[in-house]
């Protein structure tokens, strides 16, 4: 990626006071899906462009050791700023090259992220760290939808692509 934003330290200050948090129903559903999935100890998770780590937290209560990670230091600082819970650690890493051993977390999420990653760099290493029968959870606010009543079939399949 070319372009790199959310970086400052007064940018990351209020990214991490105006960012959403993600609602309950949506870790609920992520975790039925997990369980659909996968039956064993739910030991790892880690949350990729995690920010400041409104994303983070919501992982916590269902595994011991999560881990937010994002490219900008300064965004690392404020989540670390930010968080009392003794399972969550921050760390400063890209998509494309998880810090994580082979087949060592069950689910891999970024909200409002993905759009930043060279995605299948990043497929492939959630596949390397991913155990069997883990997820990836990719999430965001809302899809744009076009508006342009000529071309909005085919703009609505490139967004959706």
């Amino acid at each position: 990626m070319s372009q790199r934003f959310f970086e400052g330290a007064t940018h990351a200050a209020v990214y991490a006071k105006f960012r959403p948090h993600p609602p309950t129903s949506l870790t609920a559903r992520i975790m039925s899906f997990l369980k659909e999935k996968y039956t064993g100890s739910l030991t790892g998770a880690t949350d990729v462009g995690c920010g400041s780590g409104q994303t983070t937290q919501i992982l916590a209560p269902h595994f011991t050791n999560v881990t937010g990670l994002d490219i900008s230091q300064e965004q690392i600082n404020q989540a670390n700023k930010l968080n009392n819970n003794p399972a969550i650690s921050f760390k400063v890493s890209g998509a494309e090259k998880l810090p994580f051993a082979n087949t060592s977390l069950q689910l891999v999420t970024a909200g409002q992220a993905c759009h930043w990653f060279d995605m299948k760099k990043f497929y492939d290493e959630v596949d390397r760290v991913l155990v069997p029968g883990g997820v990836l959870a990719l999430y965001g606010y809302l899809f744009p939808e076009p508006v342009n009543t000529i071309a909005d079939k085919k703009l609505s399949e490139i967004l959706e692509h």
